[in-house]
């Protein structure tokens, strides 16, 4: 109610009335709270607002850093009390203020529950003695001298502010009034979930063929419903097995939603070559899931060549040497290289990495890359003729071993010395002289079919001959030994008589399988 008499003019706070009497509900859309919500005094038809009767609502006067002083009222809808209310509306105003001079007077709207209010209008009516400049925010609507904002859905504890801005041409009074509406609403969620499934696959791009492939399955409710009854079939490709069989099955049983189970094996690879592995997931909701993941088994494969001398002579060195390859797909780690020492033969020494190793040559070639072979040699040699077989084998990690075999001859030396000389000399005309032939094989090798023919010199005629040889005028030739040892020495005397003066030069000639050309030698004897 208006009082018949005031203090001096100031605008106070009005009494704000609320179209939906005795309606406050805490909460609208999103408001359910679990199965719960907080119902306020409801009625069945919210009436149609009206504006309020003038009034004064309680109010008190305060003073700024500058020392205006301001009046100062709120008040709570619907009830009137704070804590049966669901709106709180707050109104400022300056006391007094000069003609013509702008002034600001504020509303603020305060949601005074923890749940959003919807549909919150803000009212304002002033008498025609102001005369209005701007407001912030803008009303909504203005007509019949009521400015009204649409201040749509104040959130838990949300306040808005109003300001409005203006100014009055003449002395007297400014009577303002405001007021707010809201709509209270009831609202329950009903949940929407989705089922859905998601696999995944995990395992080496690429193994060995001697290695495991571990494969890690991971099935996952990324959905919003629960899963129940959930599996996993994995069935691997020809070529991979886990534990001798082809196709494994995982039992997943019930998944929350975000919740995810793992499933781990190994496969074994029997083969090379590439191999796309799929697996899928299942669900009771009729849902599914694939994934599926792609492993390249790789296989390193040697090869090995061996080269010996065809022949070597005892006592020098040669070499033996070998040719480690790898024609596969993947490097050959820890590849190793050996020759068993053949007996009778000594080892001397090895192309770097090799080493002698109980009665082998070792060689450790390391991580041996495909199509990049390897040259290794061993030197050997020998103090006794023969023939040598070099057995060398070559393996590696996941690799095969591999083996091959060459063999040398070791042939002694066949060296021939002869040497002759003739006594008496000189000698004279019906008298003797006795020539001496003497033949030593010094090599380390037999010689054979070593043949002595002498050609006596004309001042002499051959007389006698030892060891079978035969005269025939004056060439005395000796019988063909088949075979002279190493060290074995053959001697022939042949005896002659001078028949002429004259220096006699009498021509020995040798030869004998070794030798590609004759050995010829003269001998001088003096006749007088």
């Amino acid at each position: 109610m208006k009082p018949t008499t005031r203090p001096k003019p100031t605008t106070r706070n009005l009494v704000l009335g609320f179209t939906v009497a005795g309606l406050l509900l805490a909460g609208c859309a999103q408001q359910q709270q679990r199965g719960r919500y907080h119902p306020t005094p409801a009625v069945t038809k919210a009436p149609e607002p009206q504006k309020p009767a003038a009034g004064y609502g309680p109010s008190y006067t305060t003073f700024d850093e500058n020392g205006s002083r301001w009046v100062r009222g709120s008040m709570a809808f619907p009830t009137g009390l704070r804590d049966s209310s669901g709106l709180l509306i707050e109104k400022t105003v300056p006391a007094e203020v000069l003609v013509g001079q702008k002034f600001t007077y504020d509303y603020k709207v305060s949601n005074l529950t923890d749940y959003p209010i919807q549909m919150v209008t803000l009212a304002d009516r002033v008498t025609s003695n102001f005369k209005p400049e701007n407001a912030d925010p803008q009303p909504s609507d203005t007509r019949d001298g009521v400015a009204t904002w649409q201040l749509g859905t104040l959130g838990p504890k949300e306040t808005k502010t109003v300001h409005l801005n203006g100014s009055s041409p003449e002395e007297g009074s400014v009577t303002t009034c405001g007021w707010a509406t809201y709509m209270p609403i009831l609202c329950q969620d009903i949940r929407v979930v989705k089922a859905n499934i998601q696999l995944t696959k995990a395992e080496p791009s690429d193994v060995l063929i001697c290695d495991p492939i571990p494969v890690t399955l991971v099935v996952k409710n990324n959905g919003s419903s629960g899963l129940t009854g959930v599996k996993v079939v994995d069935t691997l490709p020809d070529g991979l097995t886990s534990n001798g069989q082809g196709s494994l099955s995982f039992d997943g049983g019930n998944l929350a939603p975000g919740e995810s189970k793992e499933f781990k094996f190994n496969a074994t690879a029997s083969k090379t070559g590439q191999f796309m592995n799929a697996a899928k997931a299942t669900s009771a909701q009729g849902i599914s899931a694939d994934a599926s993941a792609s492993t390249t088994v790789h296989q390193p494969v040697l090869t090995i060549t061996c080269k010996a001398p065809d022949q070597r002579f005892m006592g020098r060195p040669f070499d033996v040497c070998f040719t480690v390859g790898n024609s596969g797909d993947a490097p050959a780690a820890g590849a190793v290289a050996q020759v068993a020492i053949p007996a009778g033969l000594t080892f001397r020494s090895a192309t770097a990495g090799g080493h002698v190793a109980g009665n082998s040559v070792v060689w450790d070639l390391g991580s041996l890359a495909a199509n990049a072979p390897q040259d290794v040699c061993a030197t050997f040699v020998s103090a006794t003729a023969g023939t040598f077989a070099f057995n060398g084998t070559a393996k590696a990690t996941c690799a095969g071993e591999v083996s091959t075999t060459c063999q040398s001859r070791v042939v002694g030396v066949a060296a021939i010395l002869m040497e002759k000389a003739d006594d008496p000399d000189p000698v004279g005309v019906g008298e003797t002289t006795t020539y001496t032939v003497k033949i030593t094989n010094q090599g380390t090798a037999d010689d054979s079919n070593v043949k002595v023919v002498v050609t006596i010199a004309p001042e002499l005629v051959p007389v006698s001959a030892t060891g079978n040889g035969t005269i025939d005028g004056q060439t005395v030739t000796f019988p063909v030994v088949p075979r002279l040892a190493s060290k074995d020495a053959v001697s022939y005397q042949i005896v002659a008589k001078g028949v002429k003066a004259g220096d006699g030069h009498t021509v020995f000639k040798l030869t004998s399988d070794i030798l590609t050309s004759a050995i010829t030698a003269e001998g001088s004897t003096h006749v007088y």
